[in-house]
This record gives structure tokens, C-alpha cells and sequence, in this order.
């Protein structure tokens, strides 16, 4: 029996984008927020295990321009996606509106490290996290617990349009301010790159000793 592959062209789809903001949050916040959202009609997803490997360019310098190629895995699902730099104006507004191209793997992640090292691409870090989704209306809302760092609350909204994109960072602001989380604690760096300095900090730690 022959197997069937399904091709979709990217060019063909409408370009959605991820409208997402970051806050970190102490574990003692969890459940007030928990309840915070349960009132205003959140209901509760999924809860999952990724590990995400992270990949730079020989070309460019992926973590100097925050762009992302990674290698996700979860429940046996694997997947590869990139993201495009982050501009300044994403930066100015502390979040981030992203189309991703996520393409499903059916081969081992080995196999994969190899084609992207062999055409001279670098792994640069594993990201651990457990995630925990919520829905509200178009909202998800994830709580995730990264490995060697903590805690974060992570909300975000598909949009298809520059309009529904202004509409999207208001929503995301608004709901923040809802469940009682400071925006002073908004992170505008990926967990790639939060996860690199926490391997610095120690590499220096145990380097003192």
C-alpha cells in the first residue's frame, strides 16, 4: 500500500500571524490567575511536554536577530518551524506578531539534525517546557513551566489582518491587566535566549569556584 503525502502551498494560504506577549510570573500567582480566568470564561485545553532544539544559520546569526528554526517534539509529534526576525516596532510595543511555517516531520529527529547540520546549520540549545492551555474566545492562554528558569504566562491570538493585529495587542494588554499581572513583568526575549543566559550565568558560577 502506497503511503499519501498531502501538499499544501504556503504561498496559497492567508497569512496569519501570532500576536503574543510574555509576562514572567511567580508560582504563588498561578492559581489566583487560574481563578481569575475560570470567571472571566477561560476553559481549560490541554497539557503537554515540549522540548524544543533551537538551530542558528552559518549565514546569519539567529539569536542577533531573533529569528527562529527549531526541531519541536511532543507526544511523538515532531516538527520543524521558523519564524522571522523581530522588528524594532515589535520591540517598541513588547510583543511580537510572527507568521509561522510549521512543517510536519516524519522522520526520526536525528535524520533532521543531520539535513540541517550538513547545509550548515548549528544547534545552539534545548528548551524543556510543560505547558499548560487555556481558551478564551480567541485567546489561548498557556501557562508554562521552562525548565531551569520558571514560570510564565504566555497569551496569545491568531489574526489575519493589520487591523485585527491592533485589535489582537489591546486584547492581549487588556487581559493582562484583567487577571492582575503586571506589564512591568512583560519578557521580550524568547525562551531560547533566556534559557542561553542562564547557561552563562552558571558557566560562570562554577568557573568562579
Amino acid at each position: 500500500m502506497k503511503e499519501k503525502y498531502f501538499y499544501i502551498s504556503l504561498i496559497e494560504e492567508k497569512r496569519v500571524e501570532e500576536v503574543e506577549i510574555k509576562v514572567k510570573i511567580k508560582t504563588a500567582q498561578i492559581r489566583p490567575i487560574k481563578r481569575k480566568l475560570s470567571g472571566l470564561g477561560a476553559t481549560f485545553v490541554e497539557k503537554e511536554k515540549e522540548v524544543d532544539t533551537y538551530f542558528t544559520a552559518s549565514h546569519r546569526d539567529f539569536i542577533k536577530t531573533k529569528e527562529c528554526l527549531r526541531i519541536r517534539e511532543k507526544g511523538g509529534y515532531l516538527e520543524l518551524t521558523y519564524k522571522g526576525p523581530t522588528t524594532k516596532l515589535m520591540k517598541k510595543k513588547k510583543q511580537f506578531w510572527k507568521q509561522e511555517i510549521n512543517i510536519p516531520l516524519n522522520c526520526s529527529k536525528k535524520d533532521i539534525v543531520a539535513l540541517l547540520e550538513s547545509i550548515g546549520f548549528k544547534k545552539v540549545v534545548d528548551v524543556v517546557k510543560e505547558r499548560e492551555k487555556y481558551r478564551l474566545g480567541n485567546q489561548v492562554i498557556s501557562f508554562d513551566n521552562i525548565k531551569g528558569l520558571g514560570w510564565f504566562l504566555e497569551i496569545e491570538k491568531k489574526v489575519e489582518s493589520k487591523k485585527e493585529r491592533e485589535k489582537a495587542l489591546n486584547n492581549n494588554r487588556n487581559l493582562l491587566k484583567n487577571i492582575g499581572v503586571d506589564e512591568k513583568n512583560i519578557i521580550t526575549d524568547p525562551y531560547r535566549d533566556l534559557v542561553l543566559k542562564r547557561q552563562k550565568v552558571k558557566l560562570c558560577e562554577l568557573n568562579r569556584q
